[in-house]
């Protein structure tokens, strides 16, 4: 029965996916895509709810038969960069694009809605569908603002599930992994204070140019030296910005830095000798210092009770389990800390041709993960007397 529904509902999906790449949304600005989504869901009879000060939308579909409150969740917002695919569906905004694939994860959850709402008198319990603006920022990202919010709540979640598509392996399977499942990300500005003066007289000035490459040779001495070689940790510098002229030494100087970690002690520490090796060298060399420490995302952690769960209704031969986190960040990290669940990796990478990773210029992921992508959602729903949790 379901099977045959989301064959039927793929052609849909992919007209929704197409139509969401080609007029991508940066952060809380994707009113325009959260209006399309919202229209779909009424057009099907499931209730939704928007809020004034956030372009989020939350599907509701009480099923006929008693159940869990499960919720799924996708992101919808794009990246600030230019797209180079030339596909008939390619972006029309200039600068805008959807190249880490929250097009599809739209998508894919309209379809799961649209399947789940032609069968509700079969379907367990009730699902919310959460569909998310700002998983790429700005801080604090959108997930955060949808739980305050009170998504979560009335009724109550007991699990959460999300996925995201990447071009590693054809579409078929599904990857996850048990505990830790990204990092924590945050990020420091350090800006050094020094004095300015002419180049040819640097014993009268004190040079932040100079001081910052101190700073940055040191900073990466954290990693090696103060972390675990049990742990793992990333201290990376993005930018450095300072002076408008080879004779002019300038006042300050701007460090930009990304910082990712795997554990809350890691993550203290990490801020913790940020700040005291900028400092300290900054003093030495007769500056100063100001250090703009903002934590981000915390890390993800995957439900062990919920990765057996997706395992045991997609079968072992389709999921692969994972024994490393992955360093990049994501904010359904904040919906796994309300309720048990699992982010699903859902592969989505061409055969032959070649591939390009997630936030590039080229991203294409294969749409043939679409209906692989509805088929777990509808599992998880439709299969929750499995669930032990």
């Amino acid at each position: 029965m379901f099977k045959e529904s989301i064959k039927q509902i793929t052609p849909d999906v992919i007209t929704w996916r197409r139509y969401i790449h080609a007029h991508p949304e940066l952060g809380m600005q994707v009113w325009g895509t959260a209006d399309y989504v919202e229209k779909i869901l009424r057009d099907n009879d499931i209730e939704v709810i928007r809020y004034e000060h956030m372009p989020a939308v939350v599907g509701i579909l009480k099923g006929g038969k008693p159940g869990k409150v499960i919720g799924l969740r996708a992101d919808m917002d794009a990246l600030p960069m230019q797209e180079v695919v030339d596909v008939p569906f390619k972006s029309v905004y200039e600068g805008k694009m959807h190249s880490c694939g929250h097009d599809m994860h739209a998508a894919i959850l309209l379809g799961t809605a649209v399947v789940l709402a032609k069968h509700r008198e079969e379907v367990k319990g009730t699902v919310k569908f959460f569909f998310q603006p700002a998983e790429e920022g700005p801080n604090p990202g959108g997930a955060l603002p949808m739980i305050e919010a009170g998504v979560m709540e009335n009724p109550k979640v007991e699990a959460c599930f999300g996925l995201h598509v990447f071009p590693s392996g054809t579409p078929g399977g599904y990857f996850c992994k048990k505990g830790v499942g990204s990092s924590n990300s945050d990020k420091a500005v350090i800006k050094i204070i020094g004095k300015g003066g002419h180049g040819a007289s640097p014993d009268n000035a004190v040079d932040p140019v100079l001081i910052s490459m101190y700073v940055g040779i040191a900073l990466q001495s954290i990693v090696s030296r103060n972390v675990s070689p049990m742990d793992s940790a990333v201290v990376s510098i993005g930018s450095i910005h300072s002076g408008t002229a080879p004779n002019i030494i300038p006042a300050e100087a701007e460090m930009q830095l990304s910082i990712r970690s795997f554990s809350k002690e890691t993550r203290e520490l990490l801020a913790k000798r940020i700040r005291e090796i900028s400092e300290g060298i900054c003093q030495s060399m007769g500056a100063t210092c100001e250090i703009d420490y903002s934590f981000g995302y915390p890390m993800m952690v995957n439900d062990d009770r919920a990765v057996d769960y997706f395992v045991k209704i997609m079968g072992e031969e389709r999921v692969m389990i994972g024994d490393k986190a992955i360093s990049g960040s994501e904010d359904f990290s904040y919906f796994l800390q309300k309720a048990p669940g699992v982010f699903i990796g859902l592969p989505a990478a061409h055969k032959d041709k070649e591939n390009y990773y997630n936030h590039h210029p080229k991203f294409n992921p294969n749409e043939d993960c679409l209906a692989y992508g509805v088929e777990a959602f509808v599992k998880i729903i439709m299969e929750q007397d499995k669930m032990v949790f």
